[in-house]
């Protein structure tokens, strides 16, 4: 049931262009990253770079990008030949991870919705873990697994999103909705908030903060009135952030 996105690179490239991911999305993970000058990242689940751009925008002196699918690491680096940042795009499933560095910035955009078990997420704060230097900062934005909405919920924004499953490891749905009828289905798995902070916890991770969808200036000023209040009262997405202990 995992998502195959060797097979919906390109559509799911195009999903990133609807207004909330530049508006709530991108605005919440701009302000928690602040200033990188001179700094490392790591951006695990980089898919075609969406992110792993902005972070090398922000200042960062080295941005590396890993990503379990061929084709996204493919897009990532077609549009590094295109416009140059050097960024170095790394093929490998995050659980796999081992590379001879530490970073000053682990960054992860819907990694941790994929671990399947406790044990699963627990892995994967591991390596974050392993990649980071004591008191770099670990951040991300995740499904958040107290979603409130039903399932045609989010549909205004161009999207649905299965209503919150009850049973950790439960599978759940989201489909994006594409210009000229297309759709594109991504599975996520269901873990609660008190399993993500066991599993940081246990890896070493501190000072873990949810933060909760914030909508941009501009996009307040942008759209009508109350177009966004059905996103941030339901709230399927949640930005958060911690570091590793000294």
């Amino acid at each position: 049931m995992t998502t195959d996105y060797d097979g919906i690179a390109e559509e799911y490239r195009r999903a990133k262009l609807q207004p909330w991911r530049q508006h709530i999305e991108m605005f919440m993970l701009s302000e928690l990253v602040g200033d990188l000058s001179g700094q490392s990242v790591l951006d695990l689940a980089c898919g075609e770079g969406f992110h792993t751009r902005m972070l090398r925008y922000r200042g960062a002196k080295k941005v590396v990008g890993v990503d379990i699918s061929s084709a996204m690491i493919n897009l990532a680096q077609q549009q590094e030949m295109k416009r140059p940042l050097g960024i170095d795009f790394i093929r490998c499933d995050v659980r796999d991870l081992q590379l001879s560095q530490q970073f000053d910035l682990v960054f992860a955009s819907y990694l941790l919705n994929y671990a399947q078990s406790a044990q699963d997420l627990s892995r994967m704060c591991q390596i974050v873990a392993r990649h980071l230097r004591p008191g770099g900062r670990f951040i991300g934005i995740n499904s958040n697994p107290d979603y409130s909405g039903e399932l045609l919920s989010m549909r205004p924004y161009g999207f649905t999103r299965d209503p919150a499953a009850v049973e950790e490891g439960m599978p759940f749905s989201y489909r994006f909705f594409l210009p000229g009828d297309e759709m594109i289905t991504v599975t996520n798995y269901h873990l609660s908030r008190q399993t993500h902070e066991q599993a940081f916890s246990l890896a070493g991770l501190t000072d873990l903060l949810w933060l909760e969808p914030q909508v941009s200036p501009s996009a307040q000023a942008d759209y009508l009135p109350g177009y966004w209040d059905t996103f941030i009262e339901h709230q399927p997405v949640v930005c958060f952030q911690s570091s590793r202990s000294l």
